[in-house]
């Protein structure tokens, strides 16, 4: 079969997608005309304004698998997404860009035409599912764009939309195309348009309403992202299309059933990675001459595992997430037993589960080689990025980025002393020491792990002071006893309910957030600080539930 004809969209400027989008939009899926704004339940009409948000390239390669298969790939190259703290999927960097319109648009086209190449027994297509030969050809075309566009669009299409779709089939039979080819024409208009880019939530039309509930629809999508990093599922769908998602009972109902979902699995590769930032290992590249082992025992992916196998723990044994600073488990191959120096028999490609002794010098993701390597530069450690990602991370307390020409921080222990010794002296400049006066001091508890998170009683010929303050001064001697300290500190659970905030608004808390944050911090620390019970309750909140239009609505 010949290549579909491409659905060429490159004339399209950015504003004009946008405008597309909303006139699309208008009529098809919008609430019914409220009242003139009574301030929201819970508080809501004070919520900040929704961006239009386009799915990141995570998020697209996993609807595209659950439309098409698994096995569903284009030739185009998606450029990577920008974060906004760490976050990839941040609604002020998922705009989209004429260039990047055409990469869609290219990128339909080969997804459509892989997936209308015969592929069952019969020699038919998979997403052929009726009988398309004489009279049948209109009604089975338009079955297929409206099945398949449901799917893609997260929501029903209303009949000009379909009616819209068929005529561009049929303009393509007109030309001579065979039915495959003229419904790939279809398809690909459904996979390079707005509804399916972006995650459409529509403002309500003729209303002075700027704060209003999201449709059952808009819910659905919002949810399986957050859960899934995907489009919702048909069981989701179908409770969105009888409206029973706006039921608290059905929603909670429905959020706990997609947790216990293996898709669920996507909080574990896009949510942990994101907030501990272990996604940037990859991009850690320790010397070879002096740390030959990381590269040849790959020992970056294996401190990557480990970590998402701690933390997936935590998520699916419905433990305390606080938990993950302290566990006394942990997950290892052979080269990673070997690396921390544990007995006992592993294998080099499976993980197996490890019961720590209190005597190990491993406990907590604060000794995991993940954050240690991740947190170096590529000949030693470093005190500044380590207690800089603590602060950041773990307490929501980040350190403002340092002024320029400041002097160069010490390579590490020379004659004169440790690095420690040189550290202290290097902030003793007042330049440095309001910065690294509250950093510094936690990243020495970490000085017994080198570059690449190996444990080490001495720095060079010099004896390890591994003792510390967090800024508001409680101190702590070694890696353990911070870890103690921050699992203690109330910061840590209202930070852990900030990343989640975060990652599951795509946006940065406010001001009115606030009275929700902390209602969501007082849940977690009731329920045991129980990861799923955050995230059920965090959809049950306005801010999830909710949209506030970025303008006012003309009557």
């Amino acid at each position: 079969m010949r290549r579909t004809r491409a659905v060429s969209l490159g004339r399209w400027s950015t504003w004009g997608l946008l405008a597309v989008v909303l006139a699309g939009c208008q009529g098809t899926n919008s609430q019914p005309p409220a009242e003139e704004d009574d301030g929201g339940r819970d508080g809501s009409g004070s919520l900040p304004a929704h961006l239009l948000r386009r799915l990141n390239r995570t998020e697209y390669a996993n609807t595209v698998r659950e439309l098409l298969g698994p096995g569903a790939t284009t030739a185009q190259v998606l450029p990577a997404d920008d974060q906004v703290d760490g976050y990839d999927n941040n609604a002020q960097v998922l705009g989209i860009s004429p260039l990047l319109l055409e990469k869609y648009a290219l990128a339909a086209e080969d997804l459509v035409t892989s997936a209308l190449a015969p592929t069952n027994a019969d020699g038919r297509a998979r997403l052929l599912t009726c009988d398309f030969s004489g009279a049948n050809e209109t009604p089975c075309a338009k079955q297929i764009l409206s099945q398949f566009g449901r799917k893609a669009w997260r929501r029903p299409l209303s009949a000009d939309e379909v009616s819209r779709l068929f005529t561009q089939v049929q303009q393509s039979r007109s030309a001579g195309d065979t039915f495959e080819v003229a419904l790939g024409v279809g398809l690909q208009a459904i996979l390079a348009s707005p509804h399916f880019l972006f995650r459409v939530e529509v403002d309500p039309a003729l209303s002075l309403r700027k704060t209003h509930p999201l449709n059952s629809f808009e819910l659905a999508t919002r949810m399986s992202y957050l859960l899934w990093s995907g489009p919702p599922d048909e069981a989701l769908l179908a409770v969105a299309e009888n409206d029973s998602l706006q039921d608290d009972a059905e929603l909670e109902r429905q959020t706990r059933r997609m947790l216990a979902d293996a898709r669920a699995k996507a909080l574990v590769d896009n949510f942990a990675s994101q907030w501990l930032r272990t996604r940037q290992l990859a991009q850690a590249q320790p010397s070879s001459a002096l740390f030959p082992t990381y590269e040849s025992r790959q020992l970056g992916p294996a401190m990557a595992t480990e970590t998402a196998l701690v933390f997936s723990e935590l998520l699916q044994g419905d433990r305390s997430i606080l938990d993950l600073v302290d566990a006394d488990f942990t997950y290892v191959n052979a080269a990673l037993a070997s690396h921390y120096g544990l007995t006992g028999t592993f294998d080099a490609s499976q993980f197996t589960r490890v019961t720590l002794s209190p005597e190990s010098h491993r406990r907590g993701i604060l000794t995991h080689g993940s954050i240690l390597a991740m947190n170096a530069t590529p000949t030693r450690n470093s005190t500044v990025k380590r207690g800089k990602w603590v602060l950041g991370r773990l307490l929501c307390q980040e350190p403002p980025p340092p002024p320029a020409n400041i002097p160069q921080l010490p390579t590490g222990p020379t004659a004169t002393g440790s690095l420690r010794s040189r550290m202290e002296q290097h902030v003793s400049d007042p330049m440095c020491s309001g910065c690294h006066g509250s950093m510094d001091p936690i990243g020495f508890a970490l000085e017994h792990y080198d570059a690449i998170g190996a444990w080490r009683a001495t720095d060079g010929s010099y004896a390890i002071d591994a003792r510390g303050t967090l800024p508001d001064g409680r101190s702590f001697d070694g890696a353990l006893e911070l870890a103690s300290t921050v699992k203690q500190d109330p910061a840590l659970p209202a930070c852990v309910v900030r990343q989640v905030f975060t990652y599951a608004l795509g946006r940065q808390p406010e001001y009115a957030d606030e009275s929700t944050l902390k209602d969501l911090t007082q849940s977690f620390q009731e329920r045991g600080y129980r990861m799923r019970e955050l995230l059920v309750k965090l959809v049950l909140s306005p801010q999830f539930r909710m949209r506030t239009a970025q303008q006012e609505a003309q009557p």
